[in-house]
């Protein structure tokens, strides 16, 4: 995994690359961090001399890569190419092993929670383990289309027909962290976590399903 706040180091390069118009609060917004941690990170990037920022006036503060910031803007997007080729390919392999364990457990239908990128490695799992992919929840994105479902809010998940209910939605920070919830979802015994399966055991499952 990159290195703690790189993630967010990436992004606000690349913000600064496309517009120097940054604010503390939009910035917080854009991350999903406090404006305090928003701010130090910005205040961070200036102090290492990979950007530069510009007054216009009282409430107008323009920031721009230097030279410096561009090459570590094209050092992360390499880490994150890297990482991302990684975390696919493990999730691909855990969302499997997952969602084949619960078949052979007797569990014939199945809900995400997550309108993700992962959503997506994860529905090769169910139609390998041949469950039924019945709701698709997700707090940011309920009335939206997204792989044939209209996405859910999670005021409905309690009435679900699935018996299951993998968690697909991920922290881009920490986005094999094991047991990670998007805000406002509470514990429930019909989650499962792709991330919780070993290695190991996803290992194995993935060269069964190759023989």
């Amino acid at each position: 995994m990159p290195e703690r706040h790189a993630y967010h180091h990436y992004r606000i390069l690349e913000h600064v690359e496309q517009t120097p118009r940054l604010t503390n609060r939009k910035l917080a917004t854009k991350l999903g961090v406090s404006v305090k941690l928003a701010h130090e990170l910005l205040t961070g990037l200036v102090k290492r001399g990979l950007l530069h920022v510009r007054k216009r006036h009282a409430r107008r503060w323009d920031y721009f890569l230097t030279p410096k910031g561009i090459t570590e803007k094209g050092r992360l997007t390499l880490q994150f190419v890297e990482f991302s080729m990684q975390f696919y390919r493990e999730a691909r392999r855990r969302s499997s092993a997952v969602l084949a364990a619960a078949a052979r457990s007797g569990v014939k239908r199945v809900a995400f929670l997550g309108a993700t990128e992962l959503a997506e490695i994860a529905l090769l799992g169910v139609q390998e383990s041949k469950v039924e992919l019945v709701d698709i929840f997700d707090p940011d994105r309920a009335g939206e289309d997204f792989l044939g479902y209209e996405v859910r809010p999670l005021s409905e998940m309690a009435a679900t027909r699935a018996q299951k209910i993998l968690i697909t939605a991920f922290d881009p920070t920490e986005p094999m962290s094991r047991r990670y919830l998007p805000q406002g979802a509470d514990d429930d015994n019909r989650f499962l976590w792709i991330f919780d399966v070993p290695k190991t055991e996803a290992d194995v499952t993935s060269e069964d399903q190759e023989s």
